[in-house]
């Protein structure tokens, strides 16, 4: 049987991976370290026996690794197709920051994933060395702005002046600037506010005059 790494289509994902999968993901929800997470824990919390994870995967690494990897996919995907449902570009927008704001309340949403990313430990290593491989390449956030933008600047809501790629990079360093406001304590500017501002800014910088 060959082992799974995370990168599968859906469709080619065992029933019992998944609920591998599935199970890492609620541990780390309930605030495990991903890093620190055991086999037995992952295999009691989806109701399979240790034996059966060591079928699909090497380790407990390979297993927390093709989680993450694969609840990353699924959010990314998500993720655009509910800014596709958005014509608007500001409308977009709109809905990427509400998304940062409600992942302060919710449990799960592709911004959480994304904070595991920032920080500098091994785990977040093996993850960015996961997303470099080519069959992740359509689930990176720097893709998925990249056709989005493209879309908007060929309906002519964005400004033809400013290259794509730069567009790209700046939208994504401000909405991850809210994200990390987003979970401070004891701001000076309220979150109400601090969206506000972001929107502006985003706006300001970005729409065709």
């Amino acid at each position: 049987m060959s082992k799974m790494t995370g990168l599968e289509e859906y469709s080619l994902i065992p029933p019992k991976v998944y609920q591998l999968y599935q199970a890492v993901i609620r541990l780390i929800e309930e605030g495990s370290d991903p890093a620190t997470l055991r086999v037995s824990a992952i295999t009691e919390e989806a109701g399979i026996g240790k034996g059966t994870a060591y079928e699909y995967f090497d380790s407990k690494e390979d297993i927390v690794l093709g989680a993450v990897v694969y609840q990353m996919q699924t959010a990314a995907m998500e993720l655009e197709a509910e800014l596709s449902k958005r014509e608007r570009f500001q409308d977009q927008v709109s809905y990427l920051l509400d998304e940062v704001s409600a992942c302060k309340t919710q449990k799960s949403c592709f911004f959480k994933l994304v904070h595991i990313l920032t920080d500098n430990s091994e785990f977040s290593s093996q993850v960015h060395h996961k997303m470099n491989e080519k069959a992740f390449e359509r689930y990176r956030l720097v893709g998925l702005f990249r056709r989005v933008l493209g879309e908007d600047m060929e309906r002519g809501e964005l400004r033809q002046d400013l290259p794509l790629d730069y567009m790209v990079f700046s939208l994504g360093s401000r909405i991850l600037a809210y994200m990390v406001a987003a979970s401070e304590e004891g701001l000076q500017v309220e979150l109400p506010r601090m969206r506000e501002l972001v929107y502006r800014g985003i706006m300001d910088e970005f729409a065709a005059r």
